[in-house]
């Protein structure tokens, strides 16, 4: 191999390397996105990452029984939200909160905690990134200390590791587009309000029904004959335009590790074609 392919190989390898670093960094933290609230009373920020969300909440700590101070701790749970049926939205309904690391075991019947269904595509798009952006890598670190023995082989190894780390650009730019379409997606479950468009049979605001998303959904399907569509596109409407009226969600640090490593992937994959072309011209 001449100079001039050793230079873009290690190269290619240095980039590579730095994307999937900052890629597997992204996937293990949990600052993806990050919700803040608009309005009074002030709350802390949640932070979502492709697994857990985590704030900031104050948590009593016990002696024998005995509470002996509260402290401000940073409180990681599953990223999973209740779905359920609108056949079992009395049972579930006021369960929302219940989908914490223990307590989802006491769940009844008919109400499961998932992660969304963009969440969990977000989970296999990162994971099949690192995966094929490995083998490519691995590729290009055989092409440096392997020597093909036929014409077939040596296309092979030329243009495989290219096509690899392609795909692992194009699996991290799909996982970025994915964030940014689904951006609030979350704020929609974690946060429920009464709704105006929706009559709760109480003039309390105590005691007012409060709704996310997906528990509207289920609550008009459950009660259809008081919902013409109209009646129910306008529910929909004033809780996503509350939603977002009161909380703002920004991208986190996670998600700038994500856009480096799609970058410099990106380079590696430049230079892994144009190792490809010189090793294919160097041919007899």
């Amino acid at each position: 191999m001449r100079i001039k392919g050793v230079v873009l190989l290690t190269l290619a390898l240095f980039l590579g390397l730095g994307g999937l670093v900052l890629h597997l960094l992204a996937i293990f933290t949990t600052k993806w996105k990050i919700t803040k609230r608009d309005k009074d009373p002030p709350l802390a920020p949640i932070s979502y990452g492709l697994w857990e969300r985590c704030e900031m909440q104050n948590v009593t700590f016990q002696k024998q029984g005995l509470p002996i101070n509260q402290r401000a701790t940073y409180v990681c749970l599953p990223n999973r939200y209740l779905r359920y049926s609108a056949d079992h939205n009395n049972e579930c309904f006021h369960r929302r909160r219940e989908c914490g690391l223990y307590s989802s075991q006491t769940l009844p019947d008919g109400c499961k905690c998932r992660y969304l269904p963009s969440t969990k595509g977000l989970q296999w798009l990162t994971i099949l990134a690192a995966i094929v952006l490995i083998i490519g890598l691995l590729l290009l670190y055989m092409k440096l200390i392997a020597t093909p023995q036929n014409e077939s082989a040596a296309f092979l190894l030329g243009f495989a590791p290219f096509l690899f780390i392609l795909m692992a650009f194009l699996f991290m730019l799909t996982t970025l587009i994915l964030l940014g379409s689904y951006l609030r997606r979350d704020s929609y479950e974690e946060f429920q309000f009464p709704l105006n468009t929706i009559d709760n049979n109480s003039t309390n605001t105590q005691n007012r029904l409060s709704f996310n998303l997906h528990g509207l959904k289920n609550y008009i399907r459950r009660h259809n004959d008081q919902f013409t569509r109209e009646r129910a596109r306008l529910a929909n409407a004033e809780l996503l335009s509350t939603i977002n009226d009161t909380y703002h969600t920004v991208i986190g640090w996670s998600t700038g590790f994500e856009i480096i490593a799609l970058v410099l992937v990106f380079g590696s994959a430049v230079l892994a074609f144009l190792l490809a072309l010189a090793s294919k011209s160097e041919e007899p």
